[in-house]
């Protein structure tokens, strides 16, 4: 439990948000509906309803964008309906629902949602004067206070989210080629062979390797060899689909990760891109560049580790028949 915790951001914030409403709002709920005061207890218990079926959902599939959107807008309608019945009492509320909105949807998402929510507050307050503020004074700090709070909330989840996106980059992509790295590829494997044993989706990875890159370093000098392999991951992108994924493997080796396709179309695929890398690629001086590859295609009940060993004894005989080719495991 801690492990995915610490590993799912957004799953740690649904759960703690949904702890923290259903702990806090459950006694008022229920006070309320002892009390007489029906439609603020439902509004309560409803949010905390919401709060934990959503909660339940996000760590049954780790799909949180879904229950996070539901619980921001059952709390944007409760918060509403609270302040409505309860009047300035209620308007307290609002504030902790500003927070809470930004930790489940995107900043932008939270944002919309609260201008419409505070829109709602103060438009029945100006055609309903008494029943939430005392007086037009009152209305106006609530509204000024409320936008404030909004949008500097707004700042700060989209400050931290930028942050949290430039260091997930930072960690999964290789700083040289942009392509995917080593620590990406082995749970991008363990996925697919998840994915094949729950569904039976047909995975194939192609090893890939520049042949004599050494030379090219010690000829040319390693600012040519970077060059040669910045250049290289956009001539793969073009070459493999969108959902297809490409990592650096180590020094001038990359990893093709395919799904949904046959062991016949890999290999056809792995002769084009064989070929589109002698097209596309040349040295210094001119001269064109060979790639050699190994190819497999995900057998029944194999681990990821094996996997990727045939592949890797694929191209060491590639290498040892010539370089240049594809050879299939």
């Amino acid at each position: 439990m801690l492990t995915r915790l610490k590993s799912n951001f957004y799953l740690a914030m649904i759960s703690l948000v949904g702890l923290i409403i259903t702990v806090c709002l459950t006694p008022y709920g229920i006070y309320r509906l002892v009390s007489g005061n029906i439609v603020v207890g439902i509004a309560d218990l409803g949010m905390v309803l919401v709060s934990i079926c959503c909660v339940s959902f996000a760590w049954r599939t780790d799909d949180t964008k879904g229950p996070g959107l539901v619980m921001a807008i059952a709390f944007c309608i409760g918060a509403i309906l609270v302040c409505i019945n309860l009047g300035v009492d209620g308007v307290f509320w609002l504030y902790p629902f500003i927070v809470f909105i930004f930790f489940l949807v995107s900043p932008i998402k939270a944002l919309v949602m609260l201008l419409l929510s505070l829109s709602v507050l103060v438009g029945f307050a100006i055609f309903n004067p008494g029943q939430i503020f005392v007086s037009t004074f009152q209305l106006v700090s609530f509204t000024v206070t409320c936008f404030i709070t909004s949008l500097f909330a707004y700042v700060f989840a989209y400050r931290t989210l930028t942050q949290r996106e430039a260091l997930r980059m930072l960690a999964t992509t290789d700083s040289l080629t942009g392509a995917a790295n080593r620590r990406t590829l082995d749970d991008a494997l363990s996925a697919a062979i998840s994915q094949h044993r729950k569904h039976g989706t047909q995975f194939g990875i192609m090893l890939l390797d520049l042949d004599y890159f050494k030379n090219i370093n010690d000829k040319y000098g390693h600012k040519a060899g970077d060059n040669v392999l910045t250049e290289l991951v956009p001539v793969l992108k073009k070459m493999v689909r969108q959902r297809d994924t490409i990592f650096r493997f180590g020094g001038e080796e990359f990893v093709v990760l395919l799904s949904d396709i046959s062991e016949a179309d890999l290999g056809k695929l792995a002769d084009k891109i064989r070929l589109g890398v002698n097209e596309h690629l040349n040295l210094p001086d001119g001269k064109k560049l060979t790639t050699s590859i190994g190819i497999a295609v995900l057998a029944p009940d194999e681990s990821w580790e094996s996997w990727l060993h045939r592949a890797d004894l694929a191209l060491y005989q590639a290498k040892n028949q010539g370089r240049n080719q594809v050879v299939a495991a």
